[in-house]
This record gives structure tokens, sequence and C-alpha cells, in this order.
């Protein structure tokens, strides 16, 4: 277990929180799952546009099961907003490994039943300001936080993450400033096009901007981390990592084509041994998550 980071509330107080555990060869395994199409965002930022529940989607039930079937790895739960998924808080409250999720926080965080924040170690509290207004959404991350404030060893790691928009580069500095008065850690978050698209995001303009404004990034650039640019890696993924789109089928990364296989049918394994990858990997391909590192040659193994 690694040592939970220490974030500093309004008055410099150090804002504890659980520890997060590790990913890797000497850590957990980690399935970040997308459960549903469902999404109530018609946005730039992910590929998932169904407005409902499409045909062959299990109820969580289904993936609490079939999560259990494949070793129980941490869970990370994603994909448009799972906080409207039915049966969500039976889900949260019944899988047996610490969980965590990327959410909007529509919902007030105290309306949920008992224990529920409790299951999670890791919670991204995500801001779009096209869909909702920075005060309310304020206002709820602060009482999220403030359930926790007389058991600081059971609260969540919280972290605030917006999109940086370019429409959006002036208000970013002073809404993140906010975020961290009231004691959450707040960051940017770049935007960028899928893999393979060349098309710039920002003008140089906009890029100098938002460097200028100084305010923590997720990542360190803009842009794609295409493998191929810097010979292949070898990569950890699919053996500590995978991510499961609504249907079940996984992969090693978001950006992977080879199917590690299907979660509800019992062909899901995770891969045995490291492997060599020239794909380009953004978001579900984090550092934190998969360490890589250049190989001798740029030949690429068969799987």
């Amino acid at each position: 277990m690694t040592r939970a980071p220490q974030h500093h509330g309004p008055q410099g107080r150090p804002l504890q929180g659980r520890p997060v555990e590790p990913i890797g060869p000497r850590g957990r395994r980690l399935a970040v799952i997308l459960p549903s199409l469902l999404c109530q965002y018609d946005c730039p930022y992910c590929r998932i546009k169904a407005k409902r529940r499409q045909p062959g989607e299990r109820p969580l039930s289904d993936w609490r099961d079939a999560l259990m079937a494949i070793g129980v790895p941490l869970v990370h739960v994603a994909g448009g907003e799972p906080t409207v998924l039915k049966g969500f808080a039976d889900f949260v409250l019944g899988y047996p490994a610490p969980l965590r999720m990327t959410t909007n926080l529509w919902r007030p965080p105290e309306d949920w039943p008992p224990g529920f924040w409790e299951r999670f170690e890791y919670v991204t509290l995500s801001f779009h300001p096209d869909h909702t207004d920075f005060a309310g959404f304020a206002d709820r991350a602060a009482r999220l936080r403030a359930l926790f404030d007389r058991r600081p060893a059971l609260r969540p790691r919280l972290t605030c993450t917006i999109v940086a928009d370019p429409r959006w580069i002036d208000a970013l500095p002073g809404w993140i400033a906010r975020l961290r008065a009231l004691g959450l850690e707040a960051r940017g978050q770049y935007l960028n096009r899928p893999a393979g698209d060349p098309a710039p995001t920002y003008t140089a303009r906009e890029l100098a901007r938002l460097r200028a404004s100084g305010i923590p990034m997720s990542h360190d650039r803009a842009g794609q981390d295409v493998h191929a640019t810097n010979h292949p890696k070898l990569c950890d993924a699919g053996r500590f990592y995978c991510h499961i789109d609504p249907m079940g089928a996984a992969w090693r990364c978001s950006r992977d084509r080879l199917s590690l296989g299907t979660l509800f049918d019992g062909t899901f394994a995770w891969r045995t041994g490291e492997s060599r990858c020239d794909t380009a990997c953004t978001e579900a391909c984090d550092r934190a998550f998969a360490r890589r590192r250049a190989l001798a040659t740029p030949e690429v193994a068969a799987e």
C-alpha cells in the first residue's frame, strides 16, 4: 500500500485521505469499466454518444458477478455518468474490493446510502461548464469533502478535473483557485484529439495562454503520446490493467484492438508476460497504471 497523498485545506491543514492502492507488478490489478452507453452529454470529450441503454447491456449485478469471477480487481467506474445507472448504490455497496469513480457529482453527496462513499479510494470530480454551473458543482464537492471531516482516514482521495477547452482558458485559474481554497485538489486536463487525428486542438496563442496561466494539469503536455514515433515499448497493461466497454469486451488500453476477451461469456483472461506495443495511448493508459520502457529494436512482437 502506498502512503496517501496530503492535500491542504482552507486553513493550510493537511487534508488527509485513505491510501490509494498501487497498480502494477507489486500492486493490484485494475479494471476500468464502462457499464453502460447511457450518457447525458453531447460533448466532444468522449466517444459515448448514446442517450439510452442499448440492446445487450447488462444490469450492474451481472458486472459485479463477472468482475468477481476474474479475480476481484480494483474497479474504476467511468463512462458517461455512472451515478445515474439503476442499481449503482447496490453495486458499490456489494462489490468486495476498493472502487474508484469519475463523476460529475450531479446528485447531492449526502443523498446516497450510509457507507456509499467509504467504498471508494479515489473519486475524480469532473466539471463540465457546458452542462452545470460552477457554484453548484463547487458546493456539492465541498459537501462531499465535509462528510469526512471527522473521519479523515476513510475519506476517498478527491481530485477535481476541468477539461481545458480553449473557450474556458481565462476562467480556469479562478475555478481551480476556488476549489483549492475549499481544500480540494484541482487541475486542468488537456483536450486532445483521438489518436491519429492530426488536427490541432489549440492554436499557438491558446496554448501559450494556457501555459502562462500556471494552472496544474493532469498531463505534462498537449497532444498524443504516440509510441510509433519513439519506437515500440514494453507495456505491463493487460497483465495489471484492462478497459472494459459497455458490452463486456476488454482491452489492455482504450486504443488496443487486440481484445483481452469478453467479460460475460467467461473468455476473459489477464495477459501473461510483457508485450511490445506501438499503439497511441491517451486517457486510459496513464503512466500511473503501466510502466513503459524503450526497446533495443523497433520490432513489434506478435501477441
